[in-house]
């Protein structure tokens, strides 16, 4: 893996990423979005933790102490808090709690738009990212591309006869882009620490442990009684086929683009790896299609604002992997 170039991955990733968006969002007629959320991050956590057993010594080992060792005075011994091992879980909580609530409110947000406009305006987050860490002109001159591109977006949709649930969706996507920024500055943290899958495994356990105490039992309900207006699922195995088609969405929304982001972010700069992932909102508006979501031509003019925006906010990024 490490021999392919990082730009197949990235490919491979968005489209994955998109493809298994698509397939869920037909899933929204049998169970609510946040429920379909918590499938996914559980699944996700699952099969992490599964595939590295993070509870083995030889990885425990790994991981930074909270407590060591102190010598007291007169020779005594003792335990102190070590702060980098603080630091280090601190992090790993953040990343896993980052992508839990981003998983949850982004796929509220494309339950109220289309998948191009959602990912264009997600956006925001890591160009944010950017312009609070960067230094020149190229951070300003991007951030007011993209702010133009998502207040033409905004400006369309709140026009149009479904406004109501676009202002839902529009609120949903801009938390989910705060928590993408926060999942990209953790992440890449992380992605340097040696133990990355690892400590990946551990934060989605933390994640899904938080999500469920707010949203497993209506989650498992919700498969048993399927919500009012559900067809397929109703069947004889209609909660099997359910429950298959959210592992699913997982594995290919979830487990396979994380997994790629921790064997990509050490290889790139912060700035190649954003203006690669830069062809998100375009593989979005593509997968999009072969769903039924045809965007409108001032959409597209938008969504290509954003792109810009972000390769113009990047190319000036000098800073090693």
């Amino acid at each position: 893996m490490n021999a392919t170039p990082a730009w197949i991955l990235v490919v491979i990733q968005s489209v994955s990423l998109y493809v298994a968006t698509g397939l869920v969002k037909d899933a929204f007629s049998e169970i609510e979005p946040m429920y379909a959320a918590w499938y996914r991050v559980g699944f996700l956590a699952l099969a992490l933790l599964a595939w590295r057993r993070p509870w083995r010594k030889a990885v425990r080992e790994q991981f930074p102490r909270l407590r060591e060792s102190a010598e007291g005075p007169e020779g005594t011994s003792g335990r102190a808090w070590n702060k980098k091992g603080i630091h280090a879980w601190m992090t790993i909580v953040i990343l896993g709690l980052a992508i839990t609530a981003m998983s949850t409110v982004f796929y509220i947000a494309v339950d109220n738009m289309d998948m191009g406009v959602a990912v264009s305006i997600e956006f925001l987050g890591p160009l944010t990212v950017a312009v609070v860490t960067g230094r020149d002109w190229h951070e300003r001159v991007g951030i007011s591309l993209a702010a133009l591109g998502v207040i033409l977006l905004a400006g369309i949709s709140f026009a149009g006869p479904s406004s109501g649930n676009f202002l839902v969706g529009f609120i949903a996507i801009l938390c989910s882009a705060s928590m993408w920024g926060t999942y990209i500055v953790a992440g890449r943290k992380i992605s340097f620490s040696g133990r990355s899958i690892d400590s990946l495994a551990v934060a989605m356990g933390i994640g899904f442990v938080v999500q469920s105490l707010v949203l497993g039992v209506p989650a498992v309900r919700a498969v048993i009684w399927p919500r009012a207006g559900a067809s397929w699922s109703l069947g004889p195995v209609g909660a099997l086929k359910l429950v298959a088609l959210l592992l699913c969405v997982s594995m290919l929304g979830s487990f396979l683009p994380y997994v790629m982001d921790q064997l990509i972010m050490p290889r790139l700069s912060s700035g190649a790896f954003s203006v690669m992932q830069s062809i998100n909102p375009a593989v979005a508006v593509v997968v999009g299609l072969a769903f039924g979501e045809i965007p409108t031509i001032w959409e597209l003019v938008g969504i290509a604002m954003v792109i810009v925006a972000v390769i113009v906010t990047f190319s000036g990024d000098r800073n090693p992997a």
